[in-house]
């Protein structure tokens, strides 16, 4: 998925990974961080929290295939925006987007095409659960740029990008949103696609639904096994909802 949104292949199975419970930024070890790659040693090392947490091992792989440390806007917030998590440091780091001119068209989230897929990445086994990417994807139907006016959300801060709700036959499941942090999430050029990717773990029978177990992380989805709802939107336009029976 990373070589293929970033456009670079470099032998992967080549990279040391290691995991730690605590993961100092090299730069400044009284931060805490969820992991860092080492050019030096082609290593990543990320928190033992963080191991099964698609977006955050994604985003490492992106810096070991860039051989870099830095964020580059091309790279984390437009080639694999959504592939790879990016939160307020990367952002930052990545440097404001380019300026948006003005008289862009301005779009209700209604006004784009909304769909989403969920995938099996990996069968489980007795030590890992089966993976699933849930995703969900954005087009700009025009032929002209236009800018997405996503809902503010009640009590401010960053409006609601990418919002999913994932339901089983008996109401239980979880939700919640991907936010728009760096202003590039609203912006689409001509016929634009962009895509939001969950990661969805299916933990063995016997755990209860919505359990946090360490290496999930903060995005990946934990679930129980069963038949399912999904529903992902953009803003507050959903697509169709996906039926979806998950296996451990």
């Amino acid at each position: 998925m990373v070589e293929a949104c970033s456009g670079i292949s470099r032998p992967l199975a080549n990279v040391e990974w290691y995991a730690a419970p605590y993961v100092r930024n090299p730069d400044n070890p009284d931060e805490l961080i969820n992991g860092y790659f080492s050019l030096a040693g082609n290593r990543i090392v990320v928190s033992d929290n963080d191991t099964l947490d698609g977006s955050t091992i994604r985003h490492e792989m992106l810096h070991a295939l860039l051989r870099a440390g830095a964020h580059p806007r091309s790279a984390f917030l437009q080639k694999c925006a959504g592939v790879v998590s990016c939160g307020p440091d990367c952002v930052s780091d990545a440097g404001p987007p380019a300026l948006i001119d003005a008289a862009t068209h301005k779009v209700a989230p209604s006004e784009l095409e909304v769909t989403s897929v969920v995938i099996s990445t990996t069968p489980g086994s007795s030590t890992h659960p089966a993976m699933f990417t849930f995703t969900i994807t954005v087009r700009n139907p025009f032929s002209h740029p236009v800018v997405a006016l996503l809902p503010p959300r009640p009590g401010g801060g960053y409006p609601r990008s990418y919002p999913y709700d994932v339901r089983k036959t008996d109401g239980s499941g979880t939700a919640s949103s991907e936010l728009a942090i760096d202003a590039s999430v609203t912006y689409f050029a001509a016929g634009e696609t962009k895509r939001d990717v969950l990661d969805v773990a299916v933990l063995s029978v016997g755990y209860p639904p919505n359990t946090r177990i360490g290496g999930f992380g903060d995005s990946a989805i934990p679930l129980s096994p069963g038949d399912y709802r999904f529903r992902g939107g953009y803003g507050d336009h959903w697509a169709p909802d996906l039926n979806v029976v998950l296996s451990p």
